[in-house]
């Protein structure tokens, strides 16, 4: 029989993840509090829902993309929320990146309710969500992973079980400290290079071929040079992320520093009104602040 799946959240991550889940034939009913997001899922074959409860109603697997914790407790946790209307055996699978007590307390609900769940933070962004190239780290249950592995495989083709609920938020948040504070690294000396007299674009071959390459690199074609600053991944959600990552450093007690640096610049872009678009943008910040004068 054909597992049917229901996708909740249709942002950025979430449309084209449900849109690799429905090419590989999953029926599929999908919600998202903004319609027009669901309409390509839907003229791609998939069912569309009028709330989340009329999509989870039937569905085998509910998977979950969400902004964060505030968003993600109350929609599995309230009083009819997806454990408490799920149908009798689902599974439900929250891509979302959250704290890892999230988890943790949507786990032991679900348990209780004889449901399963699995927490499967992604990362790779927009494009690997487009290509389905995504990294997938999950926590929870191996036999629940073994379970969904196959629909998990339809979004991304690195699939890890990090341990216990809340284990993947934890690599989740730690991947995403590194990539900002790699990125702020990245553009910080780009900038002195641009005061210098250098160009851009030589700039990000020469380190593209050196030894200070990295997976920030592409940011200079597709963003720093065409001034394009759309998400992306949004500031206000990596920002969200840092203070996921800085929650979990205060509790296991880990000194930490390159990431407090790292979100001065997102609480910067955030003070600035980008909240909305791409990280990339602080590299206009720092030029700013350089005193140069690109928009």
């Amino acid at each position: 029989m054909t597992t049917s799946v229901a996708f909740i959240g249709l942002g950025n991550m979430g449309n084209p993840m449900a849109m690799n889940l429905l090419k590989k034939g999953y029926p599929m009913t999908v919600f998202d509090l903004n319609a027009a997001a669901a309409k390509n899922l839907i003229a791609a074959g998939a069912k569309g829902a009028a709330s989340a409860a009329e999509a989870i109603a039937g569905a085998d697997v509910v998977f979950t993309s969400l902004p964060g914790s505030p968003q993600v407790e109350p929609f599995y946790l309230d009083a009819g929320g997806a454990v408490a209307k799920a149908k009798d055996g689902a599974i439900l699978v929250d891509l979302s990146s959250v704290l890892p007590a999230t988890p943790r307390k949507i786990e032991a609900a679900a348990k209780a309710r004889g449901l399963r769940f699995l927490e499967a933070p992604v990362s790779g962004g927009v494009t690997g969500a487009q290509a389905a190239t995504l990294a997938v780290m999950t926590g929870g249950d191996a036999s629940v992973l073994e379970r969904v592995q196959p629909l998990l495989e339809a979004i991304g083709k690195n699939i890890y079980h990090v341990g216990p609920a809340g284990a993947a938020n934890t690599i989740k948040a730690i991947n995403n400290m590194l990539s900002t504070v790699n990125a702020c690294a990245l553009m910080e000396g780009l900038v002195v290079g641009l005061k210098a007299g250098l160009d851009l674009k030589t700039m990000g071959e020469i380190i593209k071929n050196s030894s200070g390459n990295s997976n920030a690199i592409p940011r200079v074609e597709r963003a720093f040079i065409p001034r394009n600053f759309e998400p992306g991944f949004k500031v206000a959600l990596m920002n969200k992320d840092l203070d996921t990552f800085h929650a979990i450093a205060k509790e296991v007690h880990a000194p930490v520093s390159f990431s407090n640096m790292a979100q001065h610049y997102q609480q910067s872009a955030l003070a600035a009104g980008f909240g909305e678009k791409d990280t990339s943008v602080i590299f206009s910040l720092i030029e700013q602040q350089a005193g140069l004068n690109n928009k």
